[in-house]
């Protein structure tokens, strides 16, 4: 799969995320990519997302910048 079909596999998977209101609990970066940690309010449990391509790496974090320029 080349790396432009797996950017926007893991950009939808995060614009389906922030479209069922789940938020960003945290983001630890390792070797294998960014591991995401997604909550949503009301339920108990946790959605986890690995991102491996840089390109949504980068996605996530304008859209954090986004989301933090939106709350001034």
């Amino acid at each position: 799969m080349s790396s432009y079909q797996t950017f926007l596999q893991e950009k939808q998977l995060i614009d389906e995320l922030v479209k069922n209101n789940y938020k960003i609990t945290s983001i630890v970066g390792t070797l294998d990519g960014d591991r995401v940690e997604w909550e949503k309010e009301g339920l108990p449990h946790k959605q986890s997302v690995l991102l491996r391509n840089a390109d949504s790496r980068k996605y996530i974090t304008n859209l954090l910048m986004k989301h933090q320029l939106q709350k001034q």
